[in-house]
């Protein structure tokens, strides 16, 4: 595995893996990149977060700066 990433593990519904696959064939990349992909996607239009370098930082400032305990305990684990 790469430094820079982790590995997440989750339960996957059977029925619904085909058609995953399905998708992510359709747009020619792996299942791993549509999820991936995907998440992103979501995440940007939904939670309105701009997932470019240089804003994450800023709001990883933010957030460090107002709950630094939290982020201190996270970064322990």
């Amino acid at each position: 595995m790469r430094k820079d990433t982790v590995r997440l593990t989750f339960d996957f519904p059977a029925n619904l893996h085909m058609f995953l696959k399905m998708a992510a064939a359709r747009e020619g990349v792996s299942m791993r990149a549509y999820i991936i992909d995907s998440l992103i996607n979501k995440m940007e239009y939904e939670d309105k977060i701009d997932l470019d370098t240089k804003t994450f930082r800023k709001e990883l400032a933010k957030m460090t700066e107002k709950d630094g305990k939290l982020m201190k305990d996270l970064s322990d684990k």
